[in-house]
C-alpha cells in the first residue's frame, strides 16, 4: 500500500503549513488531520466527509484535489472492511429517528397537509357559490301628475325597519396559509452540508462562508452536516440554535412540530 497520508505530510512540509493552520482555514479537526497523515482512516467519519476531508487537505497544500481523492480511494478502497454508515449522534434537546421510519412518517405528515388544505379550499369555493349575488333594483321614476292625480291613501301603514345593510358571507375571508416553513443555511466557514427536504435530496456539498442558501419546506427537513461548529442556519428568519461543537458530525430533523426547539 502506497504511503497515502505520508505524501500529504510532505506536500504540507514543503509549503511550511502546520496542521494548526489547516485546521483553522478547513474547519477540519486537528485529530482528523493527524489521522489522515498516519493512514489512520478508522479516526475519520468515513462516507461523503472523508472524501470532503481529503479534497479540503490537498487544497490546502496546493494538490489537486480530485486526483488526491482518487489516490485516497485507490489506497484504502480495498484494505478498509465494509461498516455500516457512522451513527450520528443528535445535539441536546434535538429530535432523532433512525432513517426507516422517517419515509413513512414523512408520507403521513404530506398526506395529511394535502387533505387539509384540499377540505379547506373545498368549503372555501362551495360557500361562496351558494350565496346569491346581491343586486341592487333600480327604483323606477315617479310620474309627478301621476302622483297629483292619485287619491289619498285611507291610513298609513306601519312604517318597516330599514333591512340590514347585506354583507357577503365570504367578504374579507381569505385562503389558508399555506403550510410550511422557510429555512436558510449560511454557515461561517466551510462547512460539509446534506439536506434533504420532504424526502428529496436538494444538497449535498461543501459550503463556504458567505453563501446563503434558502428553501421552502412543506413538512419536514432533515440536515446532516461535517461541521457542527461552523454550521449556521435560520428558520423562519429567526436564528437557530447551534448543533454541535467544532469537528463535530450532526444530523438534525426539523419539522413543524420541532420548529420550537430548533429557533433561539
Amino acid at each position: 500500500m502506497t504511503d497515502f497520508g505520508g505524501t500529504l505530510r510532505e506536500a504540507r512540509e514543503r509549503r511550511g503549513i502546520s496542521l494548526g493552520q489547516i485546521a483553522a482555514s478547513t474547519k477540519i479537526s486537528t485529530t482528523a488531520l493527524e489521522a489522515l497523515e498516519r493512514n489512520d482512516v478508522s479516526r475519520l467519519p468515513g462516507g461523503i466527509f472523508s472524501r470532503a476531508f481529503v479534497r479540503s487537505y490537498a487544497v490546502a497544500v496546493g494538490l489537486d484535489p480530485e486526483a488526491t481523492l482518487r489516490e485516497f480511494l485507490q489506497a484504502f478502497t480495498d484494505e478498509r472492511p465494509r461498516v455500516s454508515a457512522p451513527t450520528f449522534v443528535p445535539a441536546a434537546g434535538i429530535p432523532f429517528e433512525p432513517r426507516t421510519t422517517r419515509a413513512g412518517a414523512l408520507f403521513r405528515v404530506a398526506l395529511v397537509s394535502l387533505l387539509v388544505v384540499g377540505v379547506l379550499a373545498y368549503f372555501f369555493l362551495h360557500r361562496r357559490q351558494a350565496v346569491p349575488p346581491w343586486v341592487e333594483q333600480a327604483s323606477p321614476r315617479e310620474d309627478p301628475s301621476a302622483v297629483r292625480d292619485a287619491p289619498a291613501p285611507a291610513a298609513a301603514g306601519p312604517v318597516l325597519p330599514p333591512l340590514p345593510e347585506y354583507t357577503s358571507a365570504s367578504a374579507g375571508s381569505s385562503l389558508p396559509a399555506s403550510p410550511g416553513f422557510r429555512l436558510e443555511i449560511h454557515p461561517s466557514g466551510p462547512c460539509w452540508i446534506s439536506l434533504t427536504v420532504d424526502g428529496r435530496r436538494v444538497l449535498s456539498r461543501l459550503v463556504n462562508s458567505g453563501e446563503r442558501l434558502p428553501f421552502q419546506v412543506l413538512a419536514q427537513a432533515v440536515l446532516e452536516v461535517g461541521d457542527a461548529g461552523a454550521f449556521e442556519y435560520t428558520v423562519n428568519g429567526r436564528p437557530g440554535r447551534t448543533l454541535g461543537e467544532a469537528g463535530q458530525v450532526r444530523t438534525a430533523r426539523i419539522n413543524s412540530a420541532s420548529l420550537s426547539e430548533h429557533v433561539r
